[in-house]
């Protein structure tokens, strides 16, 4: 009779020991592709901080057109959330509604429009 609880308890100790390993590797995925985005965050940033100064310095932008564009585009989904959400738009090809974050239609595979620069 313990023979077959032993083999019953290496089974379950099997079975947990596989299933941490499996969530390991899961929180090793999360981190890396944080760690990926958090790079690309970084990137992103810097460069606009660059695009601000070059505008700012050469006189093309005040600070208020700079701060006035910015609720412009926060607001185009219609809240103000310091984020821009995708839109819904109409595929110019088959008509078929898609999300603005797609770089082809889903129905037809013809190529979207780019938003802006930053949503690829």
């Amino acid at each position: 009779m313990d023979f077959i609880w032993d083999l019953h308890q290496d089974g379950r100790i099997n079975s947990a020991q596989s299933e941490a390993r499996e969530a390991g590797d899961k929180a090793d995925a999360v981190v890396s592709e944080f760690a990926r985005m958090q790079r690309r965050l970084d990137r992103l940033s810097l460069g606009c901080q660059a695009m601000w100064e070059l505008m700012r310095d050469r006189g093309w932008v005040t600070e208020e057109e700079l701060k006035a564009k910015i609720l412009e585009v926060d607001l185009r989904d219609g809240t103000t959330d310091g984020r821009m959400s995708t839109q819904i738009t109409d595929c110019p090809k088959c008509g078929a509604k898609t999300n603005s974050k797609r770089a082809t239609c889903v129905m037809c595979g013809a190529p979207l429009e780019v938003r802006h620069s930053f949503e690829v």
